[in-house]
């Protein structure tokens, strides 16, 4: 009872967070929510785990019905002639026997069924958010491609302002000619790195197109860019939020809350086992022109040997109980581990980049001024430019980068803590 009381608790304090737990910042973008209703209208994962859960639905009134009757027929002989008749014991016969499980035996079979049902339930839940999540994942990895391969734009602008700039220093004798040439090998480091990014690029595309079950090569076209997150707007739930809900609405702590019902009621089925069940017979023999003979029989199935089977079956159901007990309490555990570190990898991706945004790429981007303008007018050497230019592109890919992290571990923390 007390497991069950703590779970218990738990789902009603999480219950009562559920409707502010989202907490990806795209989860209104319009593209993205297409995809997500595309996919999980047509994902044959979604699909599959749907199809089990309502195959288990079906055994809950299989484990509640009667078992099958048997019907035979026999031909009987009493030893004085094989005609129908020639004696009281000769003669046809047709017999009927229902077993008949002993009481409440029945109810707690479907009471089993009913809970591994229960457990598929959870299942869809959990195949649909992981579907979520991965979709989410794969859009976020597709923006933070677009944004560096933004990014290489106007990084190839700008080293191509440079390496003019640096020509025509350098025909004029104030730059070296080798500065001519690292402009000209920057620009060349520049094709190689759209090349990997534009690879990046494909593969979240066609990520996209398998979770939502589209056409390959067909074209996902972002409605946001990564650099109009604002990382400031992204709601960061509380360590104590995020314990609640890790217990009170996972998909996860459900399904393995259903396991140990389904324990329970296993072992109140194992117990039951031990009263006996019957057995209901008719038989009717035709005996030709003597009239038929009609018997009805009632059976009893004795547990006697129940000190090894059914007793035994007792000790094993109470030993699975605790397991799954055991088991449960192992989920949320871990579903609480993986919504904390979740959580401070959110919140540190959205204070890294709030700085970044606020502080450190201002500051690049007048440094790279300054040493341009020095270099200019000669009072800064061609090292000076391509370092702060250098160093401001890195600061706008790793500002890119986080709030690609920001994207990602909001993206998990809902995967993991979410109740459709």
């Amino acid at each position: 009872m007390p497991f069950r009381m703590a779970v218990a608790l738990c789902m009603i304090l999480g219950a009562e967070l559920a409707r502010a737990q989202d907490v990806f910042p795209l989860s209104e973008d319009p593209g993205l929510k297409a995809l997500v209703e595309e996919a999980l209208e047509r994902s044959p994962v979604v699909r599959r785990a749907q199809l089990q859960a309502a195959a288990a639905r079906e055994r809950v009134a299989q484990a509640e019905a009667l078992p099958d009757p048997t019907l035979s027929l026999g031909y009987e002989y009493g030893g004085r002639g094989l005609e129908p008749g020639a004696d009281d014991d000769t003669g046809a016969r047709v017999a009927v026997s229902q077993p008949l499980p002993g009481s409440g035996k029945r109810r707690l079979a479907a009471a089993v069924a009913e809970k591994d049902a229960a457990r598929l339930d959870h299942a869809v839940a959990r195949a649909r958010l992981s579907l979520v999540y991965g979709l989410r994942l794969a859009y976020a990895q597709l923006l933070l491609a677009g944004e560096n391969l933004a990014l290489l734009d106007e990084q190839e602008r700008a080293v191509r302002d440079i390496e003019e700039l640096t020509r025509t220093r350098y025909g004029v004798g104030l730059a070296e000619q080798a500065d001519v040439l690292r402009a000209q090998a920057e620009l060349a480091r520049l094709v190689q790195m759209r090349a990997h990014e534009e690879g990046l690029r494909v593969s979240a595309v066609a990520t996209l197109n398998r979770l939502a079950a589209r056409p390959a090569g067909a074209g996902v076209t972002p409605t946001v860019r990564l650099r109009d997150l604002d990382p400031s707007a992204t709601r960061v739930p509380s360590l104590e939020d995020v314990v609640r809900l890790s217990n009170g609405l996972s998909p996860d702590v459900e399904a393995g809350l259903a396991q140990v019902e389904r324990a329970e009621a296993s072992l109140a089925a194992a117990r039951r086992e031990t009263k006996p069940d019957f057995v209901a017979s008719a038989s009717y023999l035709n005996r030709g022109s003597t009239p038929g003979r009609f018997s009805l029989d009632l059976g009893i199935v004795l547990p006697l040997h129940k000190s090894k089977r059914q007793e035994r079956k007792v000790a094993e159901a109470t030993a699975l109980l605790k397991a799954e007990q055991a088991d449960c309490e192992a989920m949320m555990l871990e579903v609480r581990a993986v919504a904390e570190r979740s959580r401070a990898d959110l919140e540190a991706a959205v204070r890294e980049s709030a700085a970044y945004a606020g502080g450190v790429l201002a500051a690049d981007a007048l440094a790279t001024e300054s040493a341009l303008a020095g270099f200019r007018a000669g009072r800064q050497p061609f090292v000076a430019v391509l370092d702060a230019q250098r160093a401001w592109d890195q600061d706008r890919a790793r500002h890119a980068e986080l709030l690609y992290h920001v994207l990602r571990h909001s993206a998990r923390l809902d995967a993991w803590l979410a109740e459709e």
